[in-house]
């Protein structure tokens, strides 16, 4: 519980810092906006981790669920959208009422991914979908991200755990998901920097 509120207290006092990332590498944002647009999810659904609601605005129906009551004060005074302060292992959500879900650049921050994984699948219709959207740990992103992790020169970082994407596909699979298919942004030859996974719920 402990690193949970200091991963929370990191994201409250960083605000501008977290959104400066999108102003200062716009080409990057709107390759990975792009992306998670191309899966057209639609219906109702949340975003876990919404942060300042910058990938939550692009559905219609989405609301934005997020640990940090800063962030979702600037997603609500921003752009008028609903969220609710909370953690991905704590949905306050009723069973099968999403037909989707969005897990974008966050899964890293979680303090337990089974617990997130399990309540993606309590919350999700039959056959719904889940996009996770990762900085896999052995891309040339990753890797930088890492080595901030190490050296401390990264306030948000710091208490990251990244995954590779075999390791992500075996999270959801052994959870009750199946594999859909695996898009790729941010590329440097075949090393891809920002990659999305849909994983659809098992009947």
């Amino acid at each position: 519980m402990d690193k949970i509120r200091s991963i929370i207290d990191i994201f409250d006092k960083n605000v501008d810092k977290y959104d400066s990332w999108y102003l200062k590498n716009i080409d990057l944002a709107l390759e990975e906006e792009n992306l998670v647009q191309s899966f057209n999810l639609d219906g109702r659904g949340v975003e876990i981790g919404s942060g300042t609601c910058y990938f939550t605005k692009l559905r219609r129906y989405c609301i934005g669920i997020d640990a940090s009551f800063t962030m979702c004060k600037v997603c609500k005074s921003r752009y008028d959208i609903d969220v609710i302060n909370s953690i991905g292992e704590m949905l306050p959500l009723r069973d099968k009422c999403l037909n989707y879900v969005m897990i974008i650049v966050t899964i890293c921050f979680v303090d337990d991914y089974e617990r997130v994984v399990k309540e993606c699948y309590r919350c999700l219709k039959d056959s719904s979908k889940v996009l996770v959207c990762i900085v896999p740990r052995e891309s040339w992103i990753g890797r930088k991200y890492v080595e901030k992790k190490i050296t401390g020169s990264s306030v948000f970082y710091t208490h990251a755990r990244l995954l590779t994407g075999g390791e992500l596909v075996s999270l959801f699979m052994r959870n009750g998901f199946n594999i859909v298919e695996c898009r790729s942004a941010l590329c440097v030859g075949d090393d891809c920097g920002f990659r999305c996974f849909l994983f659809v719920k098992s009947a």
